[in-house]
């Protein structure tokens, strides 16, 4: 090798020397910068007593592929000796296990025990509780409103194994559109459960949108109190133990249980009020300018609206209700209320429904029972007076009511249907159905009705004062009864009316007419169209003309009970057994028992029969002889059997006929039957003032003429009597007696002297 080549060689192996201890160098000088730089940067020595201090721990409970719960903590500590380990900033996510929730508690440190699970936070705490899919709404739209029930409070123990979070010390707690506080907490993670345990305060709110920006008023806040309360978040519900006491201003509801029904939005959408562990009945007292009204049930459910005010109350089992104007009493009930105001719109009772109600002024009431009713008000306007405006029986009801007077009064129909006016006093009652009345006066037998339909109009002190019934009408008044199509009745005049195939009837006479008209206060009794009056037997009749009731008809007919007068009109006609009387009018007078008729007097009697007849069992068969009677007036006077006739007198039988100025006839009355009295027969007439005797062709004159049926004997005197016979001349004497029976007539001259002639009669 050169020298030069070993110089060379030299040179790159000193180069290569030196390079190897300069890399050697740096490697060793990195390290030392890296082992300083970590030394720095390496955290602090663990304090005394602490075992391990750990970032950013999180626990899991899962079952299967699902999460059950999350605890998130920044940051663990371990002491040593012990079991417990410091999370600070823990977050717990429960999820629950169908992962249908999204709840969130939040705290600054807690202590975990390592065996048992159980984290006990002691500082503040605060638990936001969220449905999964409200979670994810917020999270695509950010500016979406949560849902969320926040709850605050300190102390709290979360035991790991079981979900379970719980506190001993006050709770506060808010939802959309409500907020509450209480003592003591559970919460049931797994099933979504808030459980606050004592003195317990929730005051539900109106939604912003519920405001209105013209008026610039709220709908009213809940407040309600309670022993504890259950809040579901699955279950989208409150429920709060009693005492429970929930007060809306002027409205107080105190009941054993209150359960608050939440939509998906958390706002209250129900209550319901029920008896609960304490057997006690809800009860809610409202008042008002009229005093205080109290309504009890075994169950009372408030439907809210969404923006705040109540829309409907429903009320189950014995269901009571007072207040100054009455009270109520159903199976259940149903009210619906006017928008935002709180205020009744309608009620409906069911089952066993009683209604009464009372005037404190008067001291009258009323009580309605049926099975269904309907209420309707009108107003709905805030501070004004919500009145009754309609009120409808949805079956069969009765209505009784007592007046100032003491006269007790009752209608029931199928349907009763009762209108209000402006000020809240019954105007109108209208019954459909199956009608049937009944009035009580004091020391007065019961007057009844019973009608298809019928409507009642009421006073200015809401008792009655007409009453229109319809259809089939029958009515009763002590021992009268009467019937129409329509009847009419009037409280100030005291009068009914019967219209359409009117018949009235009392214990002896029975009248048809058209129209029949009473009068309660004077007794009057009018009847219009044809008219026909018949006593219900012959001991009855106003006059014992026969053994059969009288019988009498005409266009009119006017009476009075009390007077116990009878007038009948326009083509009166009365018949009893064979006795037949027409007049323009006929009047009965009860008391006494005296007939008057008047105008073209149109009568025809019996004639009692001979003496010989009278013993003859072949001529009791016969038919009796008929005499007919015609004057201008006619009275019969049934005590003395005796009638009297006056002006344009005729009466005549087959035979005979004799004119008269006036004419009376006198009856015998057979014996009596067991039908009745016997019937009044003529025996006997009696007229004076140019009478006129015909028989055949064969007539005679005198002042007054006299005929008896039992010797059928004519005795004719007075003035100048005369007989005229177209075979025998004229005989005329002071007093002319002539006997049909054997054709003889004796002449009395008036000197003593007594003729004896007969004469042959033509038949």
């Amino acid at each position: 090798m050169k020298r030069s080549e070993a110089a060379r060689y030299a040179r790159w192996s000193a180069i290569a020397a030196f390079a190897l201890a300069g890399i050697t160098s740096t490697i060793y000088l990195h390290r030392k910068w890296v082992a300083h730089v970590e030394k720095r940067n390496a955290p602090a020595a663990p304090p005394r007593g602490v075992e391990r201090q750990i970032s950013g721990l999180t626990l899991k409970k899962e079952d299967g592929d699902r999460t059950i719960y999350i605890i998130e903590a920044s940051k663990s500590t371990e002491f040593q000796g012990q079991d417990a380990s410091l999370l600070e900033k823990v977050k717990i996510t429960i999820y629950g296990k169908n992962s249908e929730r999204n709840d969130v508690i939040h705290t600054e440190s807690c202590q975990y025990a390592k065996d048992s699970g159980a984290i006990e936070c002691s500082g503040d705490v605060l638990m936001e509780m969220q449905s999964a899919a409200d979670a994810q709404r917020v999270k695509q739209h950010p500016g979406a409103v949560p849902s969320v029930i926040r709850v605050e409070t300190r102390a709290v123990t979360f035991e790991k194994a079981t979900g379970k979070a719980q506190t001993s010390q006050p709770v506060k707690f808010s939802f959309p559109n409500g907020s509450g506080q209480g003592v003591g907490a559970v919460y049931f993670s797994e099933d979504g459960l808030l459980r606050l345990l004592q003195d317990v305060h929730l005051k539900l709110t109106p939604p912003s949108s519920a405001i209105s920006a013209k008026k610039k008023e709220a709908t009213r806040e809940i407040a309600i109190t309670g022993s504890s309360l259950d809040f579901g978040k699955l279950t989208h519900s409150i429920v709060l133990q009693g005492p429970v006491l929930a007060d809306v201003g002027n409205e107080k509801l105190a009941t054993g249980e209150l359960t608050l029904q939440l939509d998906d939005a958390f706002h209250a959408q129900k209550l319901i009020a029920a008896a609960g562990a304490l057997g006690k009945n809800p009860e809610l007292v409202a008042a008002n300018p009229n005093g205080t009204t109290t309504l009890r049930a075994e169950k009372l459910t408030s439907d809210l609206a969404p923006e705040g005010w109540v829309s409907a109350i429903q009320a189950e089992g014995h269901v009571q209700g007072n207040g100054p104007a009455g009270d109520l009493s159903a199976a259940r009930g149903e009210m619906l209320m006017w928008p935002r105001v709180n205020l009744v719109k309608q009620l409906v009772l069911r089952g066993n429904v009683l209604l009464h109600s009372r005037d404190l002024k008067d001291g009258s009431n009323r009580n309605l029972r049926t099975n269904a009713l309907q209420l309707n008000y009108a107003g709905g306007i805030s501070g004004k007076l919500n009145r009754v405006q309609h009120a409808e029986t949805l079956e069969r009801g009765a209505l009784d009511w007592t007046d100032a007077s003491s006269v007790k009064s009752k209608i029931e129909a199928d349907n009763l249907a009762m209108d209000f006016n402006a000020t809240g006093l019954a105007q109108q009652l209208v019954a459909t159905g199956s009608v049937s009345t009944e009035r009580n006066a004091p020391a007065k037998p019961p007057q009844t009705a019973t009608a298809s339909n019928g409507i009642v109009l009421m006073g200015p002190r809401s008792e009655w004062s007409q009453i229109f019934l319809k259809g089939s009408v029958h009515l009763r008044d002590g021992d009268r009864t009467a019937q129409a199509q329509q009847a009419v009745f009037s409280r100030a005049e005291q009068t009914a009316v019967l219209t359409g195939q009117a018949v009235a009837r009392d214990a002896s006479r029975e009248t048809h007419a058209a129209k029949i008209a009473f009068n309660q206060a004077t007794g009057d009794i009018l009847a219009e169209n044809n008219v026909h009056s018949s006593d219900l037997s012959a001991k009855t009749s106003t006059v014992q003309l026969s053994q059969a009731p009288s019988n009498i008809s005409a266009d009119h007919m006017e009476g009075n009970s009390k007077s116990g007068r009878t007038l009948y009109t326009g083509h009166a006609r009365l018949w009893q057994g064979p006795s037949v009387l027409e007049a323009d009018s006929i009047e009965l007078l009860r008391d006494s028992r005296v007939m008057n008729a008047v105008g073209h007097v149109r009568g025809v009697f019996p004639q009692a029969p001979k003496a010989n007849e009278s013993a003859d069992a072949s001529a009791a068969k016969k038919p009796p002889s008929l005499w007919h009677v015609s004057s201008v007036s006619l009275s019969y006077l049934d005590a003395e059997n005796r009638a009297h006739l006056e002006s344009n007198v005729v009466v005549q039988s087959a035979d005979q006929r004799m004119h008269a100025s006036a004419l009376d006839l006198y009856f015998t009355r057979e014996a009596a039957t067991k039908s009745g009295v016997g019937a009044s027969q003529i025996s006997r007439a009696v007229g004076v003032g140019g009478v006129i005797v015909e028989e055949g062709d064969r007539r005679g004159l005198a002042d007054q003429g006299v005929y008896t049926s039992a010797d059928q004997k004519f005795v004719l005197s007075g003035g100048n009597p005369t007989l005229y016979d177209s075979t025998q001349g004229t005989t005329t004497g002071r007093e002319l007696t002539f006997y049909l029976a054997d054709d003889t007539i004796i002449v009395d001259s008036g000197n003593g002297l007594r003729t004896l002639t007969r004469h042959r009669v033509q038949r």
